[in-house]
């Protein structure tokens, strides 16, 4: 709002540019701001637009609603800005994919994307870097080559670690709280933690093929046992588990159809399953998933609750 309001010091000014330039991410939320504050300017600018004039005192203690209703609307404004919805943040990307869908995507450069259900993708190139950006879902990604004529690497930025191909074919996935996972299926990649503080791990690895491996703020980089292929698998329209927690299966189901599966009880949670499901019949393999672990379920609109 200062810097809006030209209220912000030259060494504040100076502060607020180096913020932009650390980080693309940084940059594009400062233009949601502004786009956001542009729309609420033009609302003014309407045919038949009357300023709002606040009734005297006494008058606006006795409106409850109104003044409820205005609070409410100012905390979904903030929401939509600070954390906004899939559908909000898909109106800003680059490509997006609904749920259950797959999206084969060309770049300019040639490069191919294969991207997953419910998957938000931005492109940053310049100059200096091929550079995409995976702020949800995920996506099997075939660079172009690196030669006489295109000499920029290629990266994938995902919330959490930065991914550069080494002439390879590669999956990157996104989860909560800047989580995600890599799996390299031809050749090798090169994964870099992007810590935003002083508690959070870093570090970085050189994944070789066949090899797949999760990252996160809180744990660093930590190798998995599930195999790029399966982790892939969603290509084929099937989703593999082995020996997963049924917690951690309904969370990864949720980014296939839509609603929610929710799983109550910390013992069920941590139930420890191995399924094959067909994306096009999620439904009957949820059916089969909780007969196999002697539980019930019920459907409720939005919620498939496990329990």
């Amino acid at each position: 709002m200062r810097h809006r309001q030209g209220q912000l010091s030259a060494r504040e000014l100076e502060a607020f540019q180096r913020w932009l330039a650390a980080d693309p991410l940084h940059a594009a939320a400062a233009e949601r701001a502004n786009r956001a504050w542009q729309a609420t300017a033009q609302l003014k600018q309407r045919p038949g637009y009357i300023k709002p004039q606040r009734p005297p005192r006494a008058a606006w203690l006795r409106m409850p609603v109104v003044g409820g209703s205005a609070v409410a609307a100012l905390a979904l404004g903030c929401w939509m800005l600070l954390a906004p919805p899939f559908w909000v943040q898909a109106l800003n990307s680059d490509y997006h994919t609904g749920f259950g869908e797959v999206r084969q995507i060309t770049l300019a450069d040639g490069s191919q994307v294969q991207l997953g259900s419910h998957s938000l993708l931005n492109l940053a190139y310049d100059d200096q870097t091929r550079r995409v950006l995976l702020s949800q879902g995920e996506a099997v990604f075939t660079p172009a080559p690196m030669n006489e004529q295109e000499r920029r690497p290629f990266t994938v930025q995902a919330p959490g670690a930065d991914i550069t191909a080494r002439g390879t074919r590669y999956l990157v996935g996104v989860g909560k709280d800047r989580e995600g996972w890599v799996g390299v299926l031809q050749h090798r990649v090169e994964v870099n933690l992007t810590p935003h503080g002083r508690d959070e791990a870093a570090g970085a690895a050189l994944l070789e093929q066949g090899n797949s491996l999760h990252f996160s703020p809180k744990t660093g980089l930590v190798p998995l046992n599930t195999s790029p292929e399966e982790l892939a698998s969603w290509q084929e329209g099937r989703l593999v588990f082995q020996r997963e927690s049924l917690a951690d299966v309904a969370a990864h189901i949720n980014r296939y159809r839509p609603g929610r599966v929710l799983v109550k009880g910390e013992a069920l949670r941590n139930v420890r399953v191995s399924a094959v499901m067909r994306l096009d019949n999620l439904d009957a393999a949820l059916e089969r998933l909780v007969a196999q672990v002697h539980g019930r379920m019920v459907n409720l609109p939005g919620l498939t609750l496990i329990y």
